[in-house]
């Protein structure tokens, strides 16, 4: 039975559309006909190789939203980047808060703090109400 307190937290989907917009940008400049005196292109080839990596940032952004976020459920959080996951349990939460930015940010008892992706001053609710538990937050004062 799936539980029924969890909650994902994801980047906004329009970013993906961004992703793909610059994606389609590039390839002209990488893949491009040659111009006359186009010292990018290898000789005979339409393939100007030094812009190829530039292909690599939107896949990365694309991967990213894809994949980064944050789950809430009664067990604890697991916060997804793009090449890692944390998993965190709520005994080992001290406290909520969020930064200048509006991003909130979990407090461990170690002492270490642990930005969670794409979660917000105004998703903390959601977050406490996933959790079951009553977990002390502070808000920053604006």
């Amino acid at each position: 039975m799936a539980d029924m307190n969890r909650v994902r937290f994801r980047p906004h989907q329009s970013i993906l559309i961004a992703a793909f917009i610059a994606f389609v940008g590039v390839l002209p400049i990488a893949f491009g006909p040659s111009l006359p005196g186009d010292s990018f292109a290898d000789e005979g080839s339409d393939v100007r190789w030094i812009f190829v990596p530039l292909l690599i940032i939107p896949i990365a952004v694309f991967v990213w939203v894809l994949r980064s976020g944050t789950d809430a459920d009664a067990s604890g959080l697991r916060v997804r980047g793009l090449f890692a996951s944390k998993r965190i349990p709520w005994s080992e939460i001290r406290e909520l808060a969020t930064d200048e930015r509006g991003r909130a940010v979990v407090l461990l008892r170690d002492g270490y703090a642990v930005t969670l992706a794409s979660v917000g001053r105004d998703d903390l609710s959601r977050l406490v109400a996933a959790s079951g538990h009553g977990i002390e937050w502070h808000k920053n004062k604006e």
